[in-house]
């Protein structure tokens, strides 16, 4: 009589080669996390040229957009560009200190509106795309600059409220 290999059997064949295989991943695992931990969120974008790039990128097509650049009129634009890169790499655990002034001081009636907030926003995430930002340090920085929205947009007060 032939023997026939059962169901039981190559099921735990395949059992065995996915535990191997997370075995291993999960042996490396630390390694990595250890690898990233020691380095700042700065040196994982790519450091100040990195930072800089992104930062002109993104302000000289924002300038460029007309829906988009109505708070970049009659500015310095170079200005912007170096105090934004200031603040990125300070955020992000960079050698830098922000020299500006606070957000809420700096766009104080610009009347900068949410869909102009995320035009820049997504500007920014295109140009870190462009200059291999790995996702997760895009998201990581991003997260570290969202909560600035509040002092950026200025909500106005809601129609028909004639503040009685």
């Amino acid at each position: 009589m032939k023997r026939t290999a059962t169901p039981g059997r190559s099921f735990s064949l395949v059992q065995l080669a996915l535990a191997t295989g997370l075995a291993l991943l999960l042996y490396s695992l630390p390694v990595c996390i250890q690898a990233q931990a020691g380095e700042s969120l700065y040196a994982r974008i790519g450091g100040q040229a990195v930072i800089e790039a992104i930062v002109a990128d993104t302000i000289d097509q924002v300038a460029a957009d007309p829906r988009l650049n109505q708070s970049f009129e009659g500015t310095n634009l170079k200005r912007i560009k170096r105090l934004l890169a200031e603040q990125i790499c300070e955020l992000a655990g960079g050698p830098c200190h922000y020299s500006g002034d606070t957000m809420r001081q700096v766009h104080a009636g610009h009347h900068i509106s949410e869909a102009e907030f995320f035009g820049l926003v997504q500007i920014m995430r295109d140009a870190m795309l462009a200059h291999h930002v790995a996702l997760s340090e895009r998201n990581e920085l991003l997260a570290l600059l969202a909560p600035m929205k509040r002092d950026v947009v200025e909500h106005s007060a809601p129609a028909g409220s004639g503040g009685n």
